[in-house]
């Protein structure tokens, strides 16, 4: 039908409308025509008979006029009787006239009999009532009114019946024109309502072909715009006509073949990591799930490898992300080229990689990895400067460990963050890992019911010179958990840090400090405590504001509050941390980089940093006195941070020998179990009263005590 219609869907349509409006104007003149034309019938009808009947009346009421006035004759004197006489000619003129008429109006057979009947007896009346006058004139008046009764009134009779009938005739005729006249209307109203019924079924079939011709095109584009929709990108609108419905439909092919173009490149896009060409995690997860149900070489086992690269976030603060996109492109390729083809590689979100490999056992699945960390670990060149590739792995194995990808892929996640957290280098799911996460998680959410009921304790270790004067402490957290007895920090705090509740425990930690230099300062004791904060902390920007209002509310000096802060937090905080550094040493508290030698942070980046003091970590302390290159690189980091103006404590201090290689290095301050194991704040504080004598651990050794102006209370520093 569509074929047959070229003109716009607005001509069509003026068209439609003008065809049904040209039938209906000739409908309406066709019926008023036609009662114009039965009017007219009706009109003469009436006029013809009525004046027919009325001739006829005429004719009876003019012969009872002349036999009356004969009937006056009989007793009047001559003059009279002419008086009469004239008048009877002037009737019978008039009925003369009548007739005339009559003959001239009733050309029909019967009508014309019926005339002729009265025609007889007007003449039979007439001849009577001459006779009666000739009577009335010889003066025989009793034979006048002898002819009167007997000849005239009789034919007078005679004459009123004949025109009786000619009226009752014409009576009926006229009936009958009616009747005929309202049969033809009847016709004609038949007639004009099939007329409009032909030009309504016309008009409406018409309309409908107009219509059809518009609605289907646009049912078939309305079909193929909801299967675009739903995702059928293939599907097409065929294209009938040229007018505007036709000009859509060719339009909507092309915005689906757009569509469709759009679909693959996003398809595409999803699915492949745009910098290295590796599979996504949708596409990964895909493809080894298929890999997985196809017989292999190594049997049915196989290993979902887990890679991160360490450090990258260090790489990204430090020298910025186009250096840390080199080294995960870098990685990526040397992934490839290692696994080689009959790996499934894929990158799942920044420097994490995924790999499934064929192995018959976990001694092979281990030796793979490390094969892997061997070959791909090395120093990335960028930018003029040598950078560190290395990895974290973790393994799971199929289908020792999850018999779907899915289930695989988050074990061999669990196990990368059991490595990294342990800083193993390569860890193996285990299941005790997952009844351990199980605990944490219970710990978590027992954590905001353990603040409230007072289950967190504060613990103490004291920090002194290597003369063995006690300068302060730093504070620690214990659980003591109602059913489950002491639970060590490692099991609670790195998971509140990573699952963001690690907030209410700082703050905890901050007010449980300053309620202790509080209640010191009124009894007189010049004692810092040092709070750790993590590196969630340093990135809220709203935690000066907090420290600020609590040192307000319980009065304590700003001084005597130390917040230390790590050195890897630092390099792996997202946000520049220097906004909330430099707002905590505006309050005159004292900052400190803790676990130094751990972070590789940069010289520069180090001396940008608004602290007082620099703890070298344990590693660098455990040991010393037996190893000439430890001295000699304590020593360096030593005068390092007295160069750049820094307090330097030294960590972890468990041996009067290594203590006394630290009081030879100039340190200022120390910390370890030799000097006291971390303990609750009443211990710590009869600890702290039993040593006030002047002579006390490590007075004996020859060190140098803390300056005044590098004394974490003293003025001066807090102006530094």
């Amino acid at each position: 039908m569509g074929h047959r219609f070229h003109l716009r869907i607005g001509s069509r349509l003026a068209l439609s409308f003008a065809t049904l409006l040209v039938l209906l104007l000739l409908l309406a003149w066709l019926a008023l025509h036609r009662m114009q034309v039965l009017a007219g019938e009706f009109n003469r009808l009436v006029d013809t008979r009525l004046e027919t009947l009325g001739l006829a009346t005429q004719v009876t009421s003019y012969s009872n006029g002349s036999a009356r006035k004969l009937s006056l004759m009989l007793g009047a004197d001559s003059i009279k009787r002419d008086l009469a006489y004239r008048e009877i000619g002037n009737g019978d003129q008039l009925i003369d006239g009548v007739m005339s008429k009559l003959d001239a109006r009733l050309p029909d057979a019967d009508e014309q009999l019926r005339f002729q009947a009265v025609q007889a007896r007007l003449i039979d009346y007439r001849e009577a009532y001459r006779d009666t006058i000739a009577l009335i004139e010889a003066g025989d008046l009793p034979g006048a009114r002898r002819s009167m009764v007997e000849n005239t009134n009789d034919t007078l009779t005679r004459l009123a019946e004949s025109c009786d009938d000619l009226i009752q005739a014409e009576q009926q005729a006229t009936r009958d024109s009616a009747i005929a006249l309202d049969q033809q209307f009847e016709r004609d109203r038949n007639l004009v309502f099939a007329l409009c019924l032909t030009a309504l079924a016309a008009g409406t079939l018409f309309s409908a072909a107009v219509t059809r011709s518009i609605v289907r095109p646009l049912g078939r584009a309305e079909a193929t715009a909801l299967r675009l929709a739903g995702g059928d990108y293939m599907s097409r609108v065929a294209v009938t006509t040229h007018d505007e419905v036709g000009r859509v439909s060719a339009a909507l092919n092309s915005l689906a073949e757009a569509v469709s173009e759009r679909e693959a490149q996003i398809h595409a896009l999803a699915n492949t990591d745009s910098m290295t060409g590796l599979a996504q995690r949708p596409r990964f997860l895909r493809e080894a799930g298929a890999a997985l149900a196809l017989p292999s070489d190594s049997g049915d086992s196989a290993v979902l490898l887990c890679f991160d690269i360490d450090r990258l976030k260090t790489i990204n603060a430090i020298l910025g992300f186009d250096a840390g996109d080199a080294v995960i492109i870098d990685a990526a390729r040397r992934l490839a080229a290692v696994l080689g083809p009959q790996a499934k590689l894929s990158r799942l979100a920044g420097g994490t990689f995924a790999a499934l490999v064929p192995a018959p056992d976990a001694g092979a699945a281990l030796a793979l990895a490390a094969a892997l960390r061997r070959d791909v670990e090395h120093k990335v060149a960028w930018d003029g400067q040598a950078l560190d590739l290395a990895l974290t792995v973790g393994l799971a194995l199929f289908p020792l460990h999850a018999q779907e990808v899915e289930p695989l892929l988050r074990r061999a996640e669990q196990a990368l963050f059991e490595a990294k957290r342990t800083r193993v280098g390569c860890a193996m799911y285990a299941q005790q890992l997952e009844a351990s996460r199980v605990s944490h998680l219970s710990l978590l959410s027992e954590l905001q019911e353990a603040i409230e009921q007072g289950q967190l304790r504060q613990f103490l270790q004291p920090k002194v010179s290597p003369n063995g004067q006690v300068h302060g402490a730093e504070a620690l957290v214990r659980w003591c958990h109602p059913q489950r007895g002491w639970v060590p920090p490692n099991d609670f705090v790195p998971f509140a840090e990573r699952t963001g509740r690690i907030r209410m425990l700082t703050d905890w930690m901050l007010e449980q400090a300053l309620i202790t230099l509080a209640r010191w300062q009124q009894e007189g004791l010049a004692l810092t405590i040092a709070v750790n904060l993590s590196t969630q902390d340093i990135q809220d920007l709203s935690l000066p504001q907090r420290v600020a209002r609590l040192l307000a509310q319980y009065r304590v000096d700003p001084s005597r509050l130390q917040i230390e802060l790590t050195e890897t937090g630092l390099m792996d905080s997202g946000e520049d941390p220097m906004v909330v550094l430099r707002s905590l040493r505006e309050l005159g508290i004292w900052l400190a980089i803790d676990d130094f030698g751990t972070g590789h942070s940069s010289l520069a980046y180090l001396q940008q940093l608004p602290v007082h003091e620099l703890k070298i970590d344990r590693a660098f302390v455990q040991h010393i006195d037996a190893d000439a290159r430890r001295r000699a690189l304590l020593v360096s980091i030593v005068q390092l941070g007295h160069s750049l103006g820094l307090t330097v404590t030294a960590e972890g201090v468990e041996t009067e020998s290594e203590l006394t290689v630290i009081g030879q290095a100039d340190c200022d301050l120390v910390q370890g179990y030799l000097i006291g194991k971390p303990m609750d704040t009443g211990a710590f504080e009869a600890w702290h009263g039993a040593r006030a004598a002047p002579a006390g651990v490590g007075a004996r050794f020859n060190a140098r005590a803390v300056p005044a102006s590098t004394h974490p209370g003293s003025a001066a520093q807090h102006r530094a």
